[in-house]
């Protein structure tokens, strides 16, 4: 009898220490859960140091630290050009940049995501407080390259494994360093938006990869079509007339109208395709549609065509709309755009969490490559590919080419009437490696700049070759 109260007892006080447990871990995620609903309604700075002074390290996929709580402070990447370059993918602890690692993730990096079974075991390990850690698939080398290269300008460059989804480089110009976000000094116009995935840009001429895919994939048209390019005149009343070439291209077909970009042949040949089919054929390569970069929205990109007549529809073949007609791209989806013809018409969602583990060690996700969808035909996208060859090897693109280096590509000139009535011009440039080794997809905007789009793009694919990309 008396070893059976023994035995009740040690039961009970068991029973009594798991239940002290359970309620501290309780406890402990109460009191997190308020501190972040009070920090987010109040984005009170002390009260999200407080909450991030153990959060988990946000590294890169070459293991370099992007961010990491030492302590009880936050700091982000020693290399201050790689804290700059990666400011509005990691964003701050102060989330004034909202749309971040440091703010979407934020139930993970303070520990908030975890089960109650996850908790205790951590609460037991003496690690209860101590935030998941955070691997990018953006490679450290690949941000610092692409922010130097956009330190001159205002845009922003997007690098995509096209095969995998995963996000190499994503950088914007201009931009501030974290530590100047925090303290809330120094920060320039326009320093804060993330360009690649919220910007909506005129395609210009990058549309013409797009409406040729639908011209290709349409039996009722005349694919040996040949259109007289008479240069600033237009191809039909108030219709798309060419710019860059005032004297024009004289007669030319498909071959050479994209590899020159000729605006009056690919004026006339929306005219031919007609409304619904170019729609059709945009909503296919993903406009129209919700696309996320993992929890990220990216702007959707936009086809609105309201405009009548022929003229205005000529204008939305070379990529600048008209009137009330809307026509618009992000960097990022026109980085996956590339990205799918590259990969036989096939869109691969993009990934920017490569993993995530807790202070233990144990791996509690792990980015895995999915298809999102088909855009073009297999076929399709070989025909297009030839083409944007010869855009980079003996068209517009030439800025592009690189000896030893297969790249395609199609630039893109737009331009758009600002806020003063003066006419801004964005230069574009959408492509890709052809490499087994280094499949990659690239895109590239830059605003107030009418030429320079494929000479950076071209310069980080030929430095992202001598980089070891898993």
């Amino acid at each position: 009898m008396r070893q059976f109260l023994r035995n009740l007892k040690t039961i009970t006080a068991l029973l009594v220490l798991f239940v002290a447990v359970l309620l501290v871990a309780l406890f402990v995620q109460q009191k997190r859960s308020t501190e972040e609903l009070s920090a987010a309604a109040g984005e009170n700075k002390f009260a999200l140091q407080q909450i991030y002074s153990q959060a988990g390290s946000i590294t890169s996929s070459d293991g370099v630290i992007l961010a990491q709580s030492v302590k009880g402070e936050r700091e982000y990447a020693e290399n201050s050009a790689l804290a700059k370059a990666s400011l509005h993918l990691v964003g701050d602890y102060t989330h004034r940049i909202a749309n971040s690692v440091e703010s979407i993730y934020m139930p993970e990096l303070v520990g908030n995501s975890r089960s109650l079974l996850d908790q205790l075991i951590l609460d037991v390990r003496g690690q209860g407080f101590v935030g998941n850690d955070l691997a990018l698939t953006v490679n450290s080398d690949l941000m610092l390259r692409a922010g130097r290269l956009l330190a001159d300008y205002q845009g922003s460059i997007v690098l995509l494994n096209y095969e995998t989804g995963d996000l190499l480089a994503l950088v914007n110009s201009p931009s501030v360093y974290p530590a100047d976000v925090v303290n809330w000094e120094n920060i320039t116009e326009g320093s804060l938006f993330n360009r690649a995935l919220y910007g909506r840009y005129l395609p210009g001429s990058t549309v013409k990869m797009i409406s040729t895919a639908a011209f290709l994939e349409d039996s009722g048209q005349d694919h040996d079509m040949e259109v007289e390019c008479k240069g600033s005149e237009p191809v039909v009343p108030a219709g798309a007339n060419e710019t860059l070439t005032p004297d024009g291209h004289g007669t030319v077909e498909l071959q050479e109208a994209f590899r020159e970009s000729c605006n009056a042949f690919f004026g006339r040949l929306a005219i031919a395709l007609g409304r619904p089919e170019i729609t059709e054929k945009l909503e296919d390569f993903g406009f129209n549609r919700n696309l996320n970069l993992d929890r990220f929205k990216i702007a959707q990109s936009q086809i609105d065509l309201q405009e009548p007549g022929a003229g205005a529809l000529s204008w939305i073949g070379v990529g600048q709309p008209i009137g009330q007609d809307k026509l618009t791209v992000s960097p990022m989806h026109l980085a996956g755009i590339a990205g799918a013809i590259a990969n036989d018409g096939v869109m691969v969602k993009p990934r920017v969490i490569l993993q995530e583990t807790d202070p233990l060690g144990s791996v509690k996700y792990e980015r895995k490559a999915e298809d999102f969808f088909v855009a073009c035909r297999p076929d399709t996208a070989a025909e297009l590919e030839e083409l944007m060859l010869s855009v980079v090897n003996s068209g517009t693109g030439r800025r592009a080419y690189r000896e030893g280096l297969s790249i395609a590509g199609k630039t893109g000139t737009a331009e758009r009437i600002n806020e003063e009535g003066k006419i801004e011009v964005s230069s574009l440039f959408a492509g890709y490696l052809i490499s087994d080794s280094h499949p990659l997809a690239i895109a590239v905007v830059l605003e107030d700049e009418n030429r320079d789009a494929a000479t950076v793009a071209a310069d980080l694919l030929s430095y992202a070759v001598s980089v070891d990309i898993p």
